[in-house]
């Protein structure tokens, strides 16, 4: 531990020096007031051994400067004076001083008073550091902490922001949780209350609030700390409750959707194993395998959207002429297009030529993208009808639009349109196949890919999907 001595008396500055160095402390000297006062503000300094009289700044003096204004840590004095009367032991420790010291003094008795010295500063030193973690805790809650009395008065309250409840430590203090809380939220948080403190077990519970118009979900943990008050620590788990719901609703519709073609196949098997003549024996068989097909996409897509919303998928970028990879997907769908009688026609923008048309991208997941929307332009387009996909340059990218004369798609659905299982209003009218899962991994992947798609579309006209990449 380091010690400042202050003494404009030279022999009595080496004496207490020689005295503390020989207990293993660090000494450090001043001469004067002044000096001293120096000396604290640039180090670490928590014991100060001084004399009282001294010239221009004495003893009495230091020890109220330091008291006003050395606030870093607690600094232990010792004032040394060769005063003895009960006054000036007063008025030393009126000014500030911790311990007094009368001239002369015995070597062990001013190592006794150090000894002191540093076991206070020590406690000092870890109730600071205590103070320090309760302040870092508290900082670290993420939501709210309650203090809250048995008859459900709040003693007090910290939040993380004061948007989380909408409310401030001045308004709840002293008020009954019911003044933030609904109804039915406060006889559940009074029941916890009171299971935590005849128990002395952990309570939780779950609330909806409904804040600046927006409704959250809070989840509440109520531990009893005293004999008649609890400490309640309240999250936001709007987002956790959202995903847990996505979560629910997709494996209901998932569940839905795989039962269907399950049932269908099942019922053509039970039929096959039936007598049949010819003509419905092809007509089961054909049945069974467009079913099989189904249940296959869908579980095909179903693991593509899992994989992608679980980050599972590793993209291998790199420069991919999006032209050639267009071409190939035409080739693709091309049979299915000609059953339809379905005109196909690609057209690249004069402004491009042969390497501009590179983006940087996975080519399989563009693949699929690709697949995906142009099979929904044969599949959405009549017989006789026309896809047109146009590549262009755009901002510091490349579009392509795919452009159809098909069934189009109502206003009110284009913005739901790229949602897990949803499928537009007049495509379920007309019993069109699809599992709705196909635009939701489009957006998906493109947005691995920092692209965008956008929608124009009117009903019987036909629709234009514009699909943005940017090139560097």
């Amino acid at each position: 531990m380091k010690i400042l001595v202050v003494d404009d008396d030279e022999i009595a500055l080496a004496v207490v020096k020689k005295i503390l160095e020989n207990d293993r402390y660090e000494v450090v000297l001043a001469e004067d007031g002044d000096s001293a006062l120096e000396i604290l503000h640039s180090n670490e300094i928590r014991v100060v051994i001084s004399d009282w009289n001294m010239p221009k700044v004495t003893g009495i003096e230091l020890c109220r400067q330091i008291r006003a204004t050395h606030t870093s840590g607690y600094t232990y004095f010792i004032l040394v004076s060769a005063r003895s009367s009960k006054e000036d032991l007063v008025q030393g420790l009126s000014a500030g001083a911790d311990d007094f010291i009368s001239k002369p003094f015995e070597p062990a008795e001013l190592l006794a008073r150090v000894h002191t010295a540093e076991r206070v500063v020590g406690m000092d030193k870890d109730i600071r550091q205590s103070e320090g973690r309760n302040l870092a805790l508290l900082g670290a809650i993420p939501d709210a902490i309650f203090r809250v009395r048995a008859d459900g008065i709040i003693l007090d309250y910290k939040a993380s922001s004061n948007d989380l409840l909408g409310v401030t430590s001045e308004f709840v203090v002293g008020s009954g949780i019911g003044k933030i809380l609904s109804e039915s939220a406060t006889r559940d948080a009074m029941e916890c209350i009171k299971n935590a403190l005849s128990k002395k077990e952990m309570q939780g519970m779950e609330f909806t609030q409904v804040i600046r118009g927006s409704s959250h979900v809070f989840e509440a943990r109520i531990k009893d700390s005293g004999a008649d008050e609890v400490t309640a620590i309240v999250r936001d788990i709007s987002e956790r409750a959202r995903l847990d719901q996505m979560k629910s609703d997709f494996i209901n519709k998932a569940t839905h959707e795989l039962r269907t073609p399950i049932a269908t196949m099942v019922l053509m098997v039970n039929l096959l194993e039936g007598v049949i003549n010819d003509e419905e024996n092809l007509e089961y068989w054909t049945v069974l395998k467009s079913e099989l097909q189904r249940e296959r996409t869908l579980v095909e897509d179903l693991l593509s959207a899992g994989r992608l919303e679980s980050n599972q998928v590793q993209m291998n970028f790199r420069y991919i002429d999006i032209a050639e990879l267009l071409k190939d997907t035409l080739r693709q769908i091309a049979p299915t297009a000609k059953a339809k009688n379905i005109t196909v026609n690609m057209q690249i923008n004069s402004e491009l030529d042969e390497t501009s048309c590179f983006a940087n991208g996975d080519e399989t997941a563009l693949t699929q993208v690709f697949i995906n929307l142009l099979g929904n332009a044969v599949k959405f387009t009549p017989p006789g009808g026309r896809i047109d996909v146009i590549v262009k340059p755009e901002n510091t990218g490349l579009q392509v639009t795919i452009a159809d004369t098909g069934m189009g798609i109502p206003s009110e659905d284009i913005p739901l349109l790229f949602n897990r299982f949803f499928r537009g209003t007049n495509a379920i009218q007309d019993e069109v196949p699809g599992t709705g899962i196909g635009l939701y991994i489009v957006r998906a992947i493109l947005d691995k890919h920092h692209g965008t798609i956008k929608v124009h579309s009117r009903v019987g006209k036909g629709s234009h999907f514009d699909i943005w990449l940017p090139t560097k």
